[in-house]
């Protein structure tokens, strides 16, 4: 018997729950673990429009591993993503702490609303809307003008690949900056008010209640933050596509943007599928070496 009475028993008792996971499970299998298998298998094949795919072994890893624009494109992706991680989770804690010490809920709720909406948004309003700010003729070289005088020339922000790098660093740590703020602020009203109270009661100033008490206690938030944040490492592929153009691609252009260009425009699926597979590979590595670092699943004390 393949069951046995037990898990049968079981099973009969908690049937709806079972019944209600049926749905859930169809929509992964088919929407998810099934392109996945199927983009695996075409990694191993050299994909044509029209005839039968040629099975061509590991020759699409190796074009991939040989080809310069991936070494360019995997730097460009672990710096802006790094960077931008790093900017946006001390934004983020400052937002939370500061809000914290908005007493006005009315205010706190409008404030923690402006700096959420941006999350809410995609990055084809967001994007756009930095670019315009960016422009020649946009806010930010409006200001310079008024700085410097009328003989100050505009900065094409967009196309030097000086800035490159800074813009897509800044521009994606304020649209996320307020996911993580949520969540590092719901942490923070959760702490027992008795011990900010004995700490005020022994003369701790405001300052050391947060050095002391509130950061420590955010340690659990920010594991969830760190492991949230590497499995995003090598993953943005709608910011770089919406504000990217050729004249800063060698600073900003990451896998996933590569890999579209790839299979999508140059229709290299083969290579494409090689490289998505890598980086699937290359972030569970990722995110199950930062889980091990951050002992995520340690209760803190």
């Amino acid at each position: 018997m393949l069951i046995d009475k037990k898990t049968l028993i079981k099973i009969r008792k908690y049937k709806s729950i079972y019944l209600m996971f049926i749905p859930i499970a169809i929509y992964f299998i088919v929407f998810s673990y099934y392109p996945l298998i199927l983009g695996i298998i075409s990694s191993f094949r050299e994909s044509i429009l029209i005839g039968t795919p040629k099975f061509v072994g590991i020759e699409n890893y190796k074009n991939v591993l040989s080809n310069p624009l991936y070494s360019e494109a995997f730097v460009n992706t672990i710096i802006v993503n790094f960077l931008t991680f790093v900017v946006q989770f001390v934004f983020s804690l400052f937002i939370a702490l500061s809000l914290n010490e908005v007493k006005n809920k009315m205010i706190r709720s409008s404030i923690q609303t402006v700096t959420y909406i941006p999350n809410l948004l995609s990055w084809a309003i967001v994007g756009g809307m930095w670019i315009r700010i960016l422009s020649p003729t946009g806010m930010l070289n409006n200001i310079l003008k008024l700085i410097y005088g009328n003989n100050f020339n505009p900065i094409v922000f967009m196309a030097e690949p000086r800035f490159a790098r800074t813009i897509m660093v800044l521009t994606g740590a304020w649209k996320g900056a307020g996911y993580f703020a949520v969540l590092l602020l719901t942490a923070i009203v959760s702490i027992d008010q008795s011990i900010y109270e004995s700490a005020s009661i022994d003369g701790a100033t405001r300052f050391k209640q947060i050095v002391y008490i509130t950061v420590p206690n955010l340690v659990p938030t920010m594991k969830v933050i760190t492991v949230l944040g590497s499995m995003n490492f090598l993953r943005n592929f709608d910011q770089i596509f919406i504000m990217g153009n050729a004249n800063i691609y060698s600073k900003v252009r990451n896998l996933l943007y590569l890999i579209y260009t790839e299979g999508i425009v140059n229709f290299k699926i083969g290579i494409a599928t090689a490289a998505a597979t890598m980086v699937l590979i290359a972030t569970f590595i990722i995110s199950t070496i930062v889980r091990r670092l951050t002992r995520y699943d340690e209760t803190f004390n």
